[in-house]
C-alpha cells in the first residue's frame, strides 16, 4: 500500500495524527506494533485542557470519573483547591486509547495494529516504510511511537537535551484502599514527600484507584523502592504488580523531524517536566504534525518542513513545556515550602488549576504570581 502519510505509533499522539491527516484528505497508514487494547503505564487523569484537543465528544463509557482538584501533602502540611468544574477526566489508557484508534478509523485513516516498524529509509522524493509484513512507501511520515520506539535509536532522532520523568503506576481495587484514604474524593491527590524531584499520586477509578510514583530521573532513591514505599503508606498490599516508563521532557526540542519525516508525542521529547503530563502533548503535537504535512502536501508551507513543524510547536506548546520545567525546578528543590505557600494563598492554587483547564499557561501563571509576590507583593 502506498500513502500520503504514515503514521507510526497508535497512541494518543499517533492516533490523532492519523485522524486530522486523514480529515485534511490524505491518505493515511497507521502502523502499531501491540495488539488493542493494550495496557500502558499511565496514571489516567486526562487534563480538560487535553479533553479539548479533541474534536469530538468523549463517551461515557471512556470515563471513568472526574476530578474537580487537588490535594497535595508534604508531611504534616496539605493543600486544597477546588474549582466548580471538573480540572480532568480520569480514564483507563486501554479503553481510551483503543477510543481514539477508532476515532482515526472513522475518518478514513487505515490502521494495522500487531506490525512493528523494522525500518525507515528516506530519499528526496519519498519514504520507505519497512515492518514484520511487508514494506511500504510514503510522500511523508510522522513518528509517534513513543519514548523508546525502534527508529529512536537506528535514526538521529530529536536532540534531546531535556531531561526524563521515570514513573511506575499501579491499579488497585477501591476496596482495598479506601481505609487508608479519607474517602473517595473526586479529587487527584499528590504526595510530594513520596518521590525525589517528583510525587506518589492516588487518582479515584471508577471501582478502583490509580496509584504511582514519578519524577525526573536521577533521585537517590529507585522508583521501584520508592512506589514499594508509597504502598506501605497507604496501607495497600504488600505484592502489587506494577509497570513502569519513560517520559522525555525536551522542551521543543531543536530537532523534531527530517525533510520527510517529523516526530510526535513521546518521539519528540513533548512532555511536560514538572507534571510528567504527555496524553495532551502528544495529542496536540501529532495534529500539529498532521497539519503541517497536509500543508506541504498542497505547497502552501515556506520553508523546511521540521522547522515550519517547530515554530508551531513553538506557538502553540512553548509557553508550557519551558515554563513548567522553570517550575519543577524550584518546586522539586523546595516541595515543603511551595505546598505551605499555595496553602496560604488560595487564589495561586485555584489559579493554578487554570492550567489543566486550559484557562492560563505556565507562563502566564508565574509570571504573574511569581515575578510579583516572590519579590513582596502582597495582593492576593
Amino acid at each position: 500500500m502506498n500513502a500520503d502519510c504514515i503514521v507510526i505509533g497508535a497512541g494518543p499522539a499517533g492516533s490523532c495524527a492519523a485522524r486530522k491527516a486523514a480529515q485534511r484528505g490524505l491518505k493515511v497508514l497507521c502502523l502499531e506494533k501491540e495488539k488493542f487494547p493494550r495496557a500502558k503505564p499511565c496514571g489516567g487523569a486526562l487534563s480538560i485542557n487535553a479533553v479539548k484537543t479533541l474534536d469530538c465528544a468523549l463517551p461515557a463509557y471512556v470515563q471513568e470519573g472526574f476530578a474537580y482538584g487537588i490535594r497535595a501533602h508534604y508531611g504534616a502540611r496539605v493543600l486544597e483547591a477546588r474549582r466548580a468544574q471538573p480540572i480532568a477526566v480520569l480514564v483507563r489508557r486501554e479503553v481510551f486509547d483503543t477510543f481514539l484508534v477508532d476515532k482515526a478509523r472513522d475518518a478514513g485513516a487505515v490502521v494495522h495494529t500487531e506490525e512493528k516498524v523494522l525500518a525507515l529509509e528516506e530519499t528526496p522524493h519519498h519514504v520507505t516504510v519497512r515492518t514484520t509484513r511487508g514494506e511500504y512507501r510514503c510522500a511523508y511520515a510522522i513518528v509517534a511511537h513513543g519514548a523508546q520506539g525502534v527508529l529512536n535509536r537506528r535514526l538521529s532522532g530529536p536532540s534531546r537535551t531535556g531531561t526524563r520523568w521515570k514513573a511506575v503506576t499501579h491499579r488497585e481495587a477501591a476496596s482495598v484502599l479506601w481505609p487508608s484514604l479519607r474517602s473517595k474524593d473526586p479529587v487527584l491527590e499528590f504526595y510530594f514527600d513520596a518521590y525525589p524531584n517528583g510525587y506518589g499520586w492516588v487518582f479515584p477509578l471508577r471501582n478502583a484507584f490509580s496509584i504511582g510514583v514519578g519524577g525526573l530521573h536521577g533521585g537517590p532513591l529507585s522508583t521501584r523502592k520508592a512506589f514499594l514505599n508509597f504502598m506501605r503508606r497507604l496501607h495497600g498490599p504488600k505484592h502489587s504488580a506494577y509497570r513502569g516508563g519513560t517520559i522525555p521532557c525536551c522542551g521543543i526540542a531543536s530537532v523534531l523531524g527530517t525533510q520527510r519525516t517529523l516526530y510526535a508525542g513521546d518521539a519528540g521529547g513533548f512532555g511536560e517536566a514538572f507534571s510528567g503530563e504527555g496524553i495532551f502533548y502528544a495529542m496536540r503535537s501529532g495534529q500539529l504534525a498532521a497539519d503541517t504535512i497536509a500543508d506541504a502536501m498542497k505547497g502552501s508551507i515556506k520553508g523546511p518542513l521540521p522547522q515550519v513543524y517547530r515554530s508551531q510547536c513553538l506557538q502553540v506548546l512553548g509557553d508550557n513545556l519551558r515554563y513548567a520545567a522553570f517550575f519543577a525546578r524550584w518546586v522539586y528543590r523546595f516541595p515543603g515550602f511551595f505546598v505551605s505557600l499555595f496553602a496560604r494563598r488560595p487564589v495561586w492554587a485555584q489559579e493554578f488549576l487554570g492550567i489543566p483547564l486550559g484557562e492560563t499557561t505556565y507562563k502566564h501563571f508565574l509570571l504573574k504570581r511569581f515575578s510579583l509576590g516572590l519579590l513582596g507583593h502582597s495582593g492576593p
